[in-house]
């Protein structure tokens, strides 16, 4: 059986030293449209509540077969865990300035783009890992082989979609874009990635970087998310897709909580998607902006706590369970 790690990538935004940073370079950066601030130099995209504690525990709880659980941070370490204890939930924390070793002249970065090009370089990181942002988490238990096949490679999650001229793309589409033109593939016939945990392997990544060296490089370069960058979960997938000819599978056990979701959806569809969860009619999700959708939905936090499993080892405050 392979060894699989997680790779999650964490920031307190709240953290004053942290805002202070941002704010310095933010006088330098600018976005083509103001439009795509939302996603990019947005505080809400760095604000934390409880995301990714309820990560952590789903993965502890639901893929218990992990190896390591790999925490990337900027000189930051979560204030509900004990850090001298996290070796007991197999819990690992690596620093941007290791991620960016050799790449310094980057940092700091503020942008997933650029610090998920890297992460493939993580020291003592299993061949084969899952690649995860804190906002996602499973509410079902899932297997090995629903990431990776038997012949080692990822499985690839999607769906085919086609983009008129017409279109206004968000940010984040425009990212799942331009990583189908490096593939070769048209906005009219490509691929939309699941929002939720991404399989990879340190070799294709290394496959990768080959192909497109300036592309990666310009991920790099960006201190905040940029209309001319791409996905490398979206690039993965293209490749697998249209260079190694793989078959694409369907995103239905996946639930993305958007944006809108999050903000205004009704307690009642919020209630009938997370009931899909314990018969395992659906087995991952996304909450793209927790702090809007607990202070309005009351309950969502005792059932999270239910859902995504005890408390870790190293939490500092071990929860009661939810009767």
């Amino acid at each position: 059986m392979i060894d699989v790690d997680f790779v999650i990538l964490w920031v307190d935004g709240q953290d004053p030293t942290h805002q202070a940073k941002r704010a310095h370079y933010l006088n330098d950066f600018r976005l083509h449209s103001e439009i795509n601030a939302e996603q990019s130099t947005s505080p809400l995209r760095f604000n934390q509540t409880d995301e990714l504690k309820y990560c952590l525990r789903s993965i502890k709880q639901h893929a218990p077969w992990y190896r390591k659980i790999w925490l990337v941070v900027d000189k930051q370490f979560p204030q509900f865990l004990q850090q001298n204890l996290i070796s007991q939930d197999r819990i690992e924390i690596i620093d941007h300035e290791q991620l960016f070793s050799g790449y310094e002249t980057y940092l700091p970065s503020f942008n997933t783009r650029a610090i998920a090009s890297l992460i493939g370089r993580i020291p003592q990181l299993s061949e084969h890992f899952i690649y995860a942002n804190d906002d996602f988490m499973f509410g079902h238990a899932v297997d090995k082989s629903f990431f990776f096949q038997k012949n080692g490679l990822p499985v690839t999650y999607g769906d085919w979609v086609s983009f008129s001229e017409q279109k206004t793309l968000t940010l984040f589409q425009q990212g799942v874009l331009a990583s189908a033109q490096l593939e070769g593939f048209k906005p009219e016939h490509h691929i939309m990635i699941s929002h939720g945990f991404q399989p990879m392997t340190k070799s294709l990544i290394k496959a990768l970087w080959q192909r497109h060296p300036n592309a990666f490089l310009n991920n790099l370069h960006h201190k905040f998310r940029h209309e001319s960058q791409f996905l490398v979960e979206a690039l993965l997938n293209h490749y697998l897709v249209g260079y190694l000819k793989q078959q694409l599978e369907p995103t239905e056990k996946m639930v993305h909580f958007s944006f809108e979701l999050c903000r205004v959806g009704a307690p009642e569809k919020i209630q009938f998607l997370l009931n899909l969860f314990p018969s395992g009619e659906r087995v991952m999700f996304c909450l793209n902006e927790f702090q809007s959708l607990y202070p309005r939905v009351l309950w969502v936090k005792a059932y999270l706590d239910k859902l995504c499993g005890p408390a870790l080892l190293s939490e500092k405050e071990c929860e009661l369970p939810v009767s």
